[in-house]
């Protein structure tokens, strides 16, 4: 019997087994429902679990494992076939198909044949790896096998690359690389930073990420304190769907703005950012000031602020009348005492404060009413008329209530300045910030005066959250995010540096893994200018920052074009992955009307030619619309993707979109609309990195057309084209 026999034999008998198991799993989640005698939450959360169970027993009637390895241990010499599957599969006490998550599974990617060890909760195994194969499984028939050594050198990884959009997120385990799995299998204790050019798997590594936590951490740590924060809605609801193919379903995912809202948790609105790119574009934002609110000098200001306002609730004595009952040093005393507990936020301290302002009048009720005494004959006499007599007793005696209760009255009248919301504290510091720019920046006048403005909307932008969440965190943290245990940040690079700051304030007991790439940075107005700031801001320069070179995505031909793209503003070029793939065309239309009815010919052939996902980038969403109209009057009626919509859904396979949106997704073929040098200036850094996301987006086949002159690093990549040539679209 030959080997490819033996194969199909082991494959049919896992096969049975799983449809044993699947048929007692759906007799048992049956038999639950019926049988069940506990609490109604118990019986849900049992059966859910039993459903996730069947699914990825269904699951694994089409592909139960994508790899083998034989391994002999150095301790007893036993050699196990250890087959390896998105999901693991046990019958009894057996392990059918290993986990990719396991412990054991990490020598397919890191390991070749021959020596080699892994970590397990018991320690480091050393042992002998004697084979590493990989299998191609479709509706659980075995297509073929390949007996590789490395990972990243095998048939299946370019089979991989080479699939078109729709397949490639569901069979990524088979073909992680060896950087990739490092980082997805470090502690949950390691802080990391990921600098990867685009391509190189960074969305797919943070999601992997999540699961093998989950996996391996599933006792101690629940998938609900897991957090995802991405960069736009869009990009939330692409990964939403890949989530649940990794066994992944409770994990809470927002973008930075949704955090801020829900931390804050005040009636504001959010202004949104796509507007501020194109006024940054056009040059008619002031993006200095942007830049300003999100770095840590901004921080500072606001902290000389809040500083100067918690103790001015305290300078002043408590008074009944005119009588003291203590003094403002004694008071700032204790305030000052309780910035040293568990929890310093102004409304605790406030409230340990009155705690303890309430004890010592306590104490000292003997003396404070004798000296009450005192004062009040004292009083008394200065009384004319009967009346006035009248009055001081009612005075007195209320008083003297007063005192008898320990003052908690009026002490909570003496901290009614602290109950403030985040809102007005930080409209009070706008109001007086000049008495706080201790950096002497020079447009804090102009600053005041537009960010009034927006408060007095309600209105906020992107850049004064950091300050909010900052001031929240002062008043009263959210105590709801102190659960999460780690943060994984996409497209991280669109964040400053105060905006890291207050994730880690806010999420005390979190872990981090940031995933980014400073060439994409389209918000570059107001995020980072390098990983060491965010190391030394997040983690005391105690994160570890990893670089992912390689771009798995497109193929040599795209990415050569848009390592010059980057290359011309300074950045440095990928580490190629060879797939060849078609030559980029970059077209010129010699008349610009003529440039919608080049884009409809290129959608038709790439239909044609059998592409799935298809999507038309334009520098701004209005540009966007415009192509949108043109095509729909051309008889191409597509959708233009809005920051609401879903790309998950099938309308949207083939689209117009905007770079802000497009960035973080793929396509398997890109037609980039006009980048002509006014469009895409080459002396403009903000257009090379939205240039160089578009191209970045196409996995195969990538369009660039233009009219005019072409930016500057495509020239040598022009195509002439007459546009008589443009045929008549169908």
């Amino acid at each position: 019997m030959d080997e490819l026999e033996k194969e199909k034999i082991k494959l049919s008998k896992t096969l049975e087994i799983i449809e044993e198991l699947l048929s007692k799993e759906q007799f048992d989640l049956n038999k639950l429902f019926s049988d069940f005698t506990g609490k109604r939450d118990e019986l849900w959360a049992i059966a859910d679990m039993k459903k996730i169970h069947i699914s990825n027993l269904e699951t694994a009637l089409d592909k139960p494992y994508f790899a083998r390895i034989d391994f002999t241990s150095d301790e007893d010499g036993k050699t196990s076939s250890i087959y390896i599957g998105k999901n693991g599969i046990s019958k009894d006490v057996d392990i059918i198909v290993t986990d990719w998550r396991a412990p054991i599974s990490s020598l397919y990617y890191d390991s070749s044949v021959g020596k080699c060890s892994f970590t397990s909760p018991t320690g480091t195994i050393s042992g002998n790896m004697s084979l590493k194969r990989q299998y191609e499984i479709e509706k659980g028939e075995l297509q073929e096998y390949f007996d590789v050594d490395l990972v990243s050198n095998d048939k299946l990884l370019q089979k991989y690359l080479n699939s078109n959009n729709d397949a490639r997120l569901k069979s990524i385990v088979s073909t992680i690389q060896k950087e990739q799995n490092d980082v997805i299998r470090k502690e949950i204790f390691n802080n990391l930073i990921i600098q990867g050019v685009a391509g190189s798997g960074k969305t797919t590594v943070a999601l992997h990420r999540i699961a093998y936590l989950i996996y391996n951490y599933i006792n101690s740590i629940k998938q609900n304190q897991y957090l995802v924060i991405g960069p736009n809605s869009v990009f939330l609801k692409y990964i939403k769907s890949v989530l649940p193919e990794l066994d992944v379903t409770g994990v809470i995912q927002c973008t930075y703005e949704q955090y801020a809202s829900e931390y804050i948790n005040e009636n504001i609105k959010i202004n949104p950012s796509d507007k501020k790119v194109v006024a940054s574009i056009t040059g008619k934002n002031n993006t200095d000031i942007d830049k300003f609110k999100c770095s840590m000098k901004y921080k500072d200001m606001l902290e000389k602020f809040l500083e100067l306002y918690i103790y001015s609730i305290v300078s002043k004595p408590l008074m009944l009348g005119d009588f003291e009952v203590l003094s403002k040093e004694k008071i700032k005393e204790v305030f000052e005492s309780t910035a040293s507990s568990y929890s310093s936020s102004m409304n605790s301290r406030i409230e340990n404060t009155i705690d303890i302002l309430c004890k010592i009048i306590e104490e000292q009720q003997d003396d404070i009413i004798s000296r009450y005494g005192n004062y009040s004959s004292i009083l008394f006499k200065t009384a004319k008329t009967d009346d006035e007599r009248k009055q001081m007793r009612n005075k007195f005696t209320k008083d003297r209530a007063e005192l008898s209760k320990n003052c908690r009255t009026i002490i909570r009248k003496y901290f009614n300045k602290g109950k403030i919301n985040t809102t007005k504290l930080y409209k009070l510091f706008i109001s007086t910030i000049e008495d706080f720019n201790i950096y002497n920046y020079d447009q804090i006048n102009k600053l005041k005066k537009d960010t009034l403005k927006n408060i007095k909307n309600n209105a906020y932008d992107f850049e004064d959250l950091a300050a909010l969440i900052y001031i929240k965190s002062f008043i009263a943290p959210n105590k709801d995010y102190e659960k999460i245990r780690h943060v994984v940040i996409d497209e991280a690079q669109d964040l400053g540096e105060f905006n890291f700051f207050t994730l880690k304030k806010t999420l005390p007991h979190a872990t981090f893994s940031i995933f980014g790439d400073l060439a994409q940075s389209i918000y570059d107005y107001r995020g980072i200018n390098n990983w060491d700031e965010v190391n030394q801001t997040m983690f005391d320069d105690k994160g570890e920052i990893i670089n992912f070179n390689k771009s798995y995505r497109t193929t040599s031909e795209i990415m050569t074009v848009a390592d010059d793209v980057a290359e011309s503003i300074g950045l440095n070029r990928s580490d190629l992955v060879v797939r060849h793939g078609n030559k980029v065309n970059v077209t010129e239309i010699e008349t610009e009307q003529n440039i919608p009815k080049y884009i409809a010919q290129k959608i038709c052939e790439y239909k044609e030619k059998g592409y799935k996902n298809i999507a038309v980038i334009s520098k701004t969403d209005l540009l966007s619309n415009y192509i949108n109209d043109d095509l729909a009057e051309l008889g191409i009626n597509i959708p233009n993707v809005s920051s609401n919509d879903d790309l998950n859904d099938e309308k949207f396979r083939i689209c117009t979109i905007s770079n802000q949106l497009a960035k973080g997704l793929e396509f398997d073929a890109v037609i980039i609309n006009n980048a002509n040098e006014t469009i895409y200036s080459s002396s403009n850094t903000l257009d090379m990195k939205l240039l160089y996301v578009a191209i970045t987006r196409a996995l195969h086949e990538l369009d660039i057309v233009y009219s005019g002159e072409v930016a500057k690093p495509l020239k040598k990549y022009v195509k002439k084209n007459c546009d008589k040539q443009l045929t008549k679209v169908k």
